[in-house]
C-alpha cells in the first residue's frame, strides 16, 4: 500500500471502508477497499470472482494487499457515487433514465451469468455510477459460481444464505432455495421499480412481515403514468414463482429495451432445476394480483417463450398496472402443464410457517447471527432488547444484509471429549483418552459458542450458536453476554465493574484522560463452560423408563408431573440401574439444559442436589465427566439460582474435581466452577455494591448465602502454573477474566505475585495457543486496572518494548491489551523506580510511532481510542517525546482525519488527548525561554544545536518545532493557543530582537509558529493587547536590519494579516484604534522606503497594507508626502505593465484624490502617458479587477488640472455647450504639464462608455468631459476622429443606456464641433457618419427627455457648422 496516497473515506460499510486513492507520482485515482482480516473469507471470494472479469458495468478489479489489520483491494473510482444515494437525494428517477439505467445492469448481469456467475446481491448501494452517468456493478462478496452452488451443499458454502431481504427473491426464504438467474432477475425488478416509485416493491418495520410480503403479496402498482412496457416489464420481473418469471431470451427481446439486445450461450443450472423438482416443496406460483394456487412447469414454458414474448404489443395492462391475458393463452392464463405435487393450497400455519417457509425460525436465526456481528464490531456489548419478541429482526432500513444460516462460516464441531453423545447402552465404553484428547483450537471453538435463545421454542436442532472466534488470530474479542439464556435476563446477569480507574461515560465530556482510558469492551466477558454440541442426531430421545419430554414441553408440565419425574430420575441414580442408563438420563438433562427456563427448573430442584452428590461420591470416570459437564451447562444457561444451592456443597464438590487425577473431569469441574463463580460475582457485587469489602484478604460472603473462600480462589490460581492440562488452563483463565470483571476487591482477592508470574508466563508462551495467550493477557489487563499499582510487578516481567512490539504485528484483540497495559504503564509511571530505562528502548523502536499512526489511522474505533490516549501520556510522562511523535507529518495528518469519524469514543479520546498534549506546551515554552535567557546572559555557553540537527542536543530549544507542527495541525491549534502561550510567544519574540548564537533558525520558526497562530482571526480578536502592543511593534524591530529574507517576509506577512484582521472587525475601543494608529505610524511607516525597494513580494505586501490603512485613516497622506515616497508609488508604471497589481493603482490613486497632495508634486512625475498607457493595456487585456481604479486614477488626475482654473465648480452634469471658460489654451493652466496626453485615449474612454456599465462606464464618460476641459484641442481631436464610437454611444439610448452618459456624449460632441471650428483643425471627418450622427441627434430632439432633447438641439446646431467638403 505504499504505492498509495489515500484520501478520505467516500464509504463504510460494517467491517469496511472504502477510501479515495491516487497511484503515487501519477494522476490515477482509485477507490481503495480497507477491510478488517476477519472478514478474510468474504475478501478472497470476492477477489476470486473480481479479477476474472472484464466489462464495462462491472467495477474494475486491480490489486489486493495485505497488512497486519487490514485487507486492501484497489478497484476503479466512481465519481458518481451509488445509486442508493442518488435515490435518497432525487426520490424518484424519470422513465427515460431508469432504461438507460436497466440496459446497463442487464448487461452486466447477462455478462456475469455467461461466466457461470450468480450475482445474488443486486441493490442500489451495490450499484455505482461514473462520470458519464454508466452503471457498474460492485462488492461481489455474495456472488457465487454456478460451479459452486452445484456440487457443494447450500449451507456449507460461505455467505450462502446470506442477503438483503427487500430484494431477496421468495424461492431464497424456503428450504433448500438457490440463487439462481431467477433471483438476480427479482432483485433487478425490484431495484427499476425503486427508480420509478421511490421505494422498493416490497418493505416491512419487521423481518416476518417483510417476508410474508413478499411471498403473498401482489407487487404494489407503479404510481403516476409509466410506459406500458415498463409495467410489463416490472411484472414478468417480479412473478413469485422461478419457474414463471421472466428468462434471458424474454428479457434481452423485452420492448423497454427498443433495441433486442443479443443473447449470449449461458451454462445450464442444475442446483436450480433439482429445486424446482422438489415436488414436496409448495411452489411459489402465485403471481402479481393472482392469489390462486396453479401448476406450473418450465418446460412447457420455454417452448412457448418466442410466442409468448415476441412482441410487447401482444401484451395488454389493466389500469392498475397489473399483470393482464396474454394474447394467444386460453384463459388469460401462459401456457402451462400439471405437474403431480407442485401445486397446494395456501394455508397459513398458525406457527408463523408460510408457504413451506418457517418465519420464526428464519427470524430467530438472523436474530442471532446479526447479535453476533454487533458484538463484534468494534468490541461493543450486544444491546439488551426489550421487545415482546426476541426473535423478531426490525428492518432498520432497505440495505439492511441478514445472514439465515444456521451453521456460521466460523462454526466448528465441538471437541468429542467423551463427556457428550455418548453410547445409550452400557457396552459402549470410553476410548482412550488419546483418542478424545482434541486440540485446544477445537475446544475453544466449541467453549466459544454463546447460549441459545429459546423464546421461539423451537426443536434443539433448530437452535444456532454464536462462536466467539478468538481461536483466529484475525478476529476481535467478542463481548459475549454471561451466562444467560434470556436476552431478557441478561443484563441481570452481567455488571461493568467500577474500579479505581474511572469508565468511560459517552454522555459526559472531559479533557480527563481516565474518562477514556476504558472502553466497556475491556470488560467483555464470555463463557467458561462450553456448549453442548447439537447436530442432526445427538437430540434424538434417548430410550428411558419414563416420558421424555422435548424442552418446549418439559417447561409446561405441572408441579405432580415435575415431581414425578424428577422421583424417576433421581430413583434412577440412587438405584442400581448401569452407568449406560445413568449417562443416557444425563445425556437427557444435557438436552434440556439448553433451554433457559428448564435450565431454571433442573438447577433450582433436586436434580441438581443430586448432581452435586453423585459428582461427589461416584468413582466412575465417564460418569464424573459427564456430571461435571451437565453441572456446567445448568450454571451456564441457569438466569438465576437459588439460595438452596448455596448449601449443597457443590463449591465443594467442583473444587474436589479441580484436585482429581484424571484430566477430562479437571477440565469440566473447572468450566462448571467458572461458571458458577462468575455468576457468584454478579450477585455479590448486586449486593454488596454499596458495602464493599473491608479488606481484600477477608471472605466474601454476600447476602444470598455464597461463600467464596480465598483457598477456593487459590485453587483456581493454581491451575495457571505449568504442567497443567491446556484446556483447564483455558478455562481457568476465562473463569478469572469473567469474575475481575465484577469490581476491584474480586480482581484484589485474585492478585499476588504467583498470580502476575503465571499470567505473564502464559501472555508470551510461543508454544501456547493464541487464544490462550490473550485471555491471559486480558486477565493482566482487568488485574492492572483495578489494582493499579500491580502494574509495576507486570512490567518488571513484561518489558514495554515487548509489549509495544504487538501494535504492529498483534491481533486486533492483542493490540488492545498492549495498549490497555502500556497506558496502564504510563498512567502509573510514577510509582517506577526505572521508568526511564524501560521507556528508552521504547523511544529508540523505529517501528513505534509507524506502529501508532498506523493504529489511528487504519485501527478500529477502540484502537484508535486508545492508540490516541497512549500518545498522550506518553507525551504527559516526558517533553522528549514531543518532537519523537508530533514532527511526524503522519501521525498529525492521521489524527487530523479523526475529527470527521462519527463514533463518540473516538472523540471523546480525541478531546482528551489533544487537551494533555496541548497542556504541555506551556511549560515547554518556559524552559525554552529561561534557556535563552540564559546564553545572552553568558550563564550558558554551549553552542545552541540547529533544530534540524541529528545531534542530541543539550537543550530543549531543539523542541521548538514541535509547537509549529501542533499548530499546523487543525486538531491541535486552538488548544495549543492561550493567552498564555501567546504571551510566552510575545516574550520570545522580542528576546530575537537580540542576536544570540543560533537566533537564525530559531528566529524562522517562531515566525512560522506566529504565521500559523495569525490565520486564527477568532486567536487574535480574543486576545488583542498581546499583539498589538507587544507582538507587532517587536515585528517591526525584528525586520530591521535583518539579513534573512525569509524572515523580513514574515514579519511583514505576520504584520500584515494581524492589521487586516483588526481593520476588519468593527470595533468601537477608541483606545484600540488610537494604539493601531501608533503601529501604523511609528513601526509600518517609517519601514515603508525599505519594504517597498525590498525583494518580491515584500512590496505587494506593504503597498497593499498602505492602501488599508489610508482607507482607514490610520495614515494621513500628509504623512507620506515626500517626493521620493510619491516617486516610488508611481514607479511602477515605468515598468513591465503584466507585472503590476491592483494596490499599486489604488495607492496612487489614493495619493491622487488626497487634498494635502500639491498639484505640482504630481506634474514634475510626468506621468500622464503611462497612466494613459496602463488604461489601454488593462482594457485590452480584459482584466477587470483593475478598470475602475485605472480610471478613477485618470480621472483624479484631469480634475486635478481643471481644479486650479478659476471659478471651477465641480458636477457631473456635463456643461460644456455654452461654456466659454474652457476654450482657452491649455498652455495658460496652472494645473498637470502633460495633462494633454490623454488625448490619446479618448478612444478607449468612448470604448468604455460604451461597453461596460455602471461605475466604469460613469467615470469613463465623465473622463471624456473634464478631458475636454484640461486639453480641448488635444481632447476634441481624439473626439472627432473616433465618431463610430460616438455614435454607438448614441444608439445605445435606445437600449436603456443611462441618460446622463448619453447627454455627456452629446455636449462632447457639441464641444469638440466648436473646437474644430475654432481652432481650424484639419481632420479627415467621415461625412456619412455625420449623417447617422445626425440622424440620431434628430431622434433625441423629439425623445421627449428634456435635458436629452435641449443638449441634441444644440449638438444640431453645431453640426450643421460643420463644412460639408470633408
Amino acid at each position: 500500500m505504499n504505492q498509495y496516497h489515500i484520501y478520505e473515506a467516500i464509504g463504510r460499510g460494517k467491517c469496511s471502508t472504502v477510501y479515495k486513492g491516487r497511484k503515487k507520482k501519477t494522476i490515477e485515482y482509485f477507490a481503495i477497499k480497507s477491510v478488517e482480516k476477519s472478514q478474510k473469507s468474504k475478501l478472497l471470494q470476492e477477489v476470486k470472482i473480481l479479477h476474472t472479469l472484464d466489462h464495462q458495468n462491472i467495477l474494475k478489479f486491480f490489486w489486493w494487499y495485505e497488512t497486519s489489520a487490514h485487507l486492501w483491494l484497489v478497484l476503479e473510482y466512481c465519481v458518481g457515487g451509488n445509486l442508493m444515494t442518488l435515490l435518497n437525494q432525487d426520490k424518484q428517477l424519470p422513465e427515460e433514465s431508469i432504461h438507460d439505467l436497466g440496459c446497463d445492469l442487464v448487461r452486466a448481469l447477462l455478462f456475469l451469468h455467461s461466466k457461470g456467475i450468480i450475482y445474488c446481491d443486486l441493490k442500489p448501494s451495490n450499484i455505482l455510477l461514473d462520470e458519464n452517468g454508466r452503471t457498474k456493478l460492485c462488492d461481489f462478496g455474495l456472488a457465487r459460481k454456478l460451479s459452486d452452488i452445484s456440487q457443494t451443499t447450500s449451507s456449507s458454502l460461505p455467505q450462502a444464505k446470506r442477503g438483503t431481504p427487500c430484494y431477496m427473491a421468495p424461492e431464497l426464504f424456503e428450504e433448500g432455495g438457490v440463487h439462481s438467474y431467477a433471483s438476480d432477475f427479482w432483485a433487478l425488478g425490484c431495484v427499476l421499480y425503486e427508480c420509478y416509485a421511490g421505494r422498493p416493491p416490497f418493505v416491512g418495520r419487521e423481518f416476518t412481515q417483510l417476508v410474508k410480503s413478499i411471498l403473498s403479496d401482489p407487487a404494489p402498482p407503479l404510481p403516476g403514468t409509466p410506459s406500458r412496457s415498463f409495467v410489463n416489464l416490472i411484472n414478468f420481473l417480479l412473478v413469485k414463482d422461478p419457474a414463471e418469471r421472466i428468462q434471458w431470451p424474454e428479457l434481452c427481446g423485452h420492448a423497454f429495451w427498443r433495441t433486442k439486445l443479443n443473447v449470449v450461450p449461458l451454462p445450464p443450472q442444475p442446483a436450480f432445476d433439482n429445486m424446482l423438482e422438489q415436488c414436496a416443496k409448495p411452489c411459489l406460483s402465485v403471481r402479481n394480483g393472482d392469489q390462486s394456487s396453479i401448476n406450473r412447469t418450465p418446460k412447457s414454458r420455454q417452448k412457448d417463450v418466442k410466442k409468448t414474448f415476441k412482441q410487447d404489443e401482444n401484451s395488454t395492462l389493466g389500469t392498475k398496472g397489473h399483470e393482464t391475458p396474454v394474447k394467444g393463452t386460453p384463459g388469460g392464463r401462459r401456457t402451462q402443464a400439471k405437474v403431480s405435487g407442485r401445486g397446494v393450497d395456501e394455508k397459513k400455519d398458525p406457527s408463523g410457517a408460510t408457504r413451506g417457509v418457517n418465519l420464526l425460525r428464519l427470524s430467530r436465526i438472523a436474530k442471532m447471527n446479526l447479535q453476533r456481528e454487533n458484538e463484534k464490531e468494534n468490541y461493543r456489548r450486544p444491546v439488551s432488547t426489550n421487545s415482546e419478541n426476541d426473535s423478531e429482526v426490525k428492518i432498520e432500513n432497505t440495505d439492511m444484509e441478514l445472514d439465515f444460516n444456521e451453521n456460521t462460516e466460523d462454526d466448528t464441531q465441538d471437541e468429542s471429549d467423551g463427556s457428550e453423545n455418548q453410547a445409550c447402552t452400557p457396552d459402549n465404553k470410553f476410548s482412550s483418552q488419546n483418542q478424545h484428547q482434541g486440540k485446544v483450537e477445537d475446544m475453544e471453538n466449541n467453549s466459544n459458542q454463546s447460549d441459545t435463545l429459546s423464546v421461539l421454542n423451537m426443536p434443539a436442532s433448530d437452535d444456532s450458536r454464536v462462536l466467539d472466534q478468538e481461536s483466529s488470530p484475525h478476529n476481535i474479542e467478542v463481548a459475549v453476554i454471561p451466562p444467560s439464556a434470556s436476552p431478557v435476563i441478561k443484563n441481570q446477569r452481567f455488571k461493568d465493574g467500577s474500579g479505581s480507574a474511572m469508565e468511560y461515560d459517552p454522555v459526559k465530556s472531559s479533557n480527563n484522560l481516565s474518562q477514556v482510558l476504558w472502553h466497556p469492551s475491556d470488560l467483555s466477558v464470555r463463557p467458561v463452560m462450553p456448549s453442548r454440541k447439537s447436530d442432526k442426531n445427538s437430540d434424538v430421545l434417548p430410550s428411558l423408563p419414563f416420558d421424555t419430554l422435548q424442552a418446549s414441553d418439559f417447561v409446561k408440565i405441572s408441579k405432580d408431573h415435575l415431581d414425578a419425574l424428577n422421583n424417576k430420575i433421581i430413583a434412577i441414580f440412587n438405584g442400581n440401574s448401569s452407568i449406560g442408563e445413568k449417562q443416557n438420563v444425563i445425556r437427557y438433562l444435557e438436552m434440556l439444559s439448553n433451554n433457559a427456563e428448564a435450565a431454571n427448573i433442573l438447577t433450582n430442584g433436586p436434580i441438581m442436589l443430586m448432581l452435586v452428590k453423585m459428582l461427589r461420591l461416584s468413582k466412575a470416570l465417564a460418569l464424573r465427566v459427564q456430571l461435571a459437564s451437565l453441572v456446567g451447562l445448568l450454571i451456564r444457561h441457569s438466569t438465576f439460582i437459588q439460595d438452596d444451592l448455596a448449601n449443597s456443597g457443590i463449591l465443594g464438590s467442583l473444587a474436589d474435581g479441580l484436585r482429581d487425577k484424571q484430566e477430562k473431569v479437571r477440565r469440566f469441574s473447572m468450566a462448571a466452577l467458572g461458571e458458577l463463580l462468575f455468576y457468584i460475582s454478579t450477585q455479590s457485587e448486586q449486593a454488596g455494591d454499596n458495602n464493599p469489602a473491608e479488606s481484600p484478604s477477608k471472605e466474601i460472603r454476600s447476602t444470598s448465602g455464597w461463600q467464596v473462600s480465598n483457598s477456593l480462589l487459590s485453587l483456581v490460581s493454581s491451575i495457571l502454573r505449568k504442567g497443567e492440562d491446556d484446556l483447564t488452563q483455558l478455562y481457568a483463565l476465562r473463569t478469572i477474566e469473567n469474575i475481575c470483571s465484577q469490581a476491584g476487591h474480586w480482581a484484589a482477592r485474585l492478585t499476588s505475585q504467583d498470580m502476575i508470574n503465571n499470567l505473564c508466563y502464559l501472555y508470551r508462551a510461543a508454544g501456547k495457543q493464541e487464544s490462550m495467550r490473550l485471555t491471559a493477557g486480558s486477565c493482566l489487563v482487568r488485574l492492572v486496572r483495578f489494582n493499579p499499582p500491580s502494574i509495576q510487578s507486570v512490567i518488571e516481567k513484561l518489558s514495554l518494548k515487548e509489549i509495544a512490539s504487538a501494535l504492529v504485528k498483534g491481533s486486533l484483540r492483542e493490540q488492545q491489551i498492549s495498549l490497555n497495559l502500556l497506558n496502564m504503564a504510563m498512567l502509573g509511571s510514577h510509582m517506577f523506580t526505572n521508568i526511564g530505562r524501560q521507556l528508552l528502548p521504547l523511544m529508540e523502536d523505529k517501528n513505534l510511532v509507524p506502529g501508532l499512526v498506523s493504529l489511528i489511522d487504519q485501527g478500529s474505533e477502540v484502537l484508535k481510542g486508545k492508540a490516541l490516549v497512549f500518545v498522550a501520556l506518553l507525551c504527559k510522562n516526558g517533553r522528549r517525546w514531543l518532537p519523537h511523535l508530533f514532527c511526524n507529518a503522519k501521525l498529525l495528518s492521521a489524527v487530523d482525519r479523526l475529527a470527521k469519524e462519527k463514533d463518540h469514543y473516538v472523540q471523546q479520546c480525541l478531546d482528551a488527548s489533544v487537551c494533555v498534549v496541548a497542556s504541555t506546551i506551556p511549560s515547554l515554552l518556559d524552559t525554552i525561554t529561561g534557556e535563552i535567557q540564559q546564553m545572552m546572559g553568558g550563564r550558558r555557553h554551549g553552542h545552541l544545536s540547529p533544530l534540524n540537527s541529528r545531534v542530541t542536543p543539550k537543550t530543549n530549544v531543539h523542541m521548538f518545532p514541535v509547537v509549529l507542527h501542533l499548530l499546523r495541525s487543525s486538531s491541535f491549534r486552538r488548544k495549543v493557543v492561550s493567552d498564555q502561550v501567546l504571551q510566552q510567544l510575545a516574550n520570545l519574540i522580542k528576546l530575537v530582537e537580540t542576536t544570540f548564537q543560533g537566533r537564525d533558525d530559531f528566529q524562522i520558526t517562531l515566525l512560522r509558529v506566529l504565521e500559523s497562530v495569525s490565520e486564527e482571526s477568532l486567536v487574535i480578536l480574543e486576545s488583542p493587547d498581546i499583539f498589538i502592543r507587544e507582538i507587532l511593534p517587536s515585528l517591526a524591530v525584528l525586520y530591521k536590519g535583518n539579513k534573512d529574507g525569509d524572515a523580513r517576509f514574515l514579519c511583514l506577512k505576520i504584520l500584515f494579516e494581524v492589521m487586516v484582521i483588526f481593520l476588519n472587525e468593527q470595533s468601537e475601543d477608541e483606545q484600540r484604534s488610537k494604539e493601531l494608529e501608533s503601529i501604523s505610524n511609528k513601526n509600518f511607516l517609517p519601514l515603508y522606503p525599505s519594504l517597498i525597494e525590498d525583494e518580491d513580494p515584500i512590496p505587494l505586501y506593504a503597498q497593499k497594507l498602505l492602501v488599508m490603512l489610508i482607507e482607514f485613516n490610520y495614515i494621513k497622506i500628509a504623512d507620506i508626502l515626500d517626493l521620493k515616497i510619491v516617486s516610488q508609488c508611481f514607479e511602477f508604471l515605468l515598468g513591465d505593465l503584466s507585472s503590476a497589481n491592483v494596490n499599486n493603482v489604488m495607492l496612487c490613486l489614493a495619493l491622487t484624490s488626497a487634498p494635502e497632495m500639491e498639484t505640482k508634486l504630481l506634474s514634475q512625475l510626468k506621468v500622464v502617458r503611462k497612466i494613459g498607457n496602463l488604461l489601454e493595456f488593462v482594457y485590452a487585456k480584459d482584466m477587470e479587477d483593475f478598470l475602475e481604479p485605472t480610471l478613477g486614477l485618470c480621472r483624479a488626475f484631469l480634475l486635478r488640472s481643471v481644479s486650479s482654473r478659476k471659478g471651477f465648480i465641480y458636477s457631473k452634469e456635463p456643461a460644456l455647450i455654452g461654456d466659454v471658460s474652457s476654450e482657452a489654451s491649455g498652455a495658460d493652466q496652472q494645473g498637470i504639464r502633460d495633462i494633454t496626453d490623454f488625448g490619446s485615449n479618448v478612444g478607449v474612454l468612448l470604448e468604455l462608455t460604451r461597453s461596460h456599465g455602471g461605475n466604469v462606464a460613469d467615470i469613463a464618460s465623465e473622463c471624456v468631459v473634464l478631458l475636454l476641459k484640461a486639453a480641448p484641442r488635444e481632447a476634441s481631436a481624439g473626439l472627432l476622429t473616433n465618431l463610430p464610437k460616438v455614435t454607438a454611444v448614441l444608439e445605445s439610448w435606445r437600449r436603456g443606456t443611462s441618460h446622463l452618459l448619453v447627454q455627456r456624449v452629446l455636449h462632447a460632441l457639441g464641444y469638440s464641433c466648436r473646437q474644430y471650428l475654432l481652432h481650424a483643425m484639419i481632420l479627415s471627418i467621415s461625412i456619412p457618419e455625420i449623417s447617422r450622427i445626425e440622424g440620431i441627434v434628430s431622434e433625441l430632439k423629439g425623445s421627449g427627455v428634456p435635458v436629452l432633447a435641449t443638449a441634441a438641439f444644440h449638438v444640431a446646431v453645431e453640426l450643421q457648422r460643420l463644412p460639408r467638403c470633408l
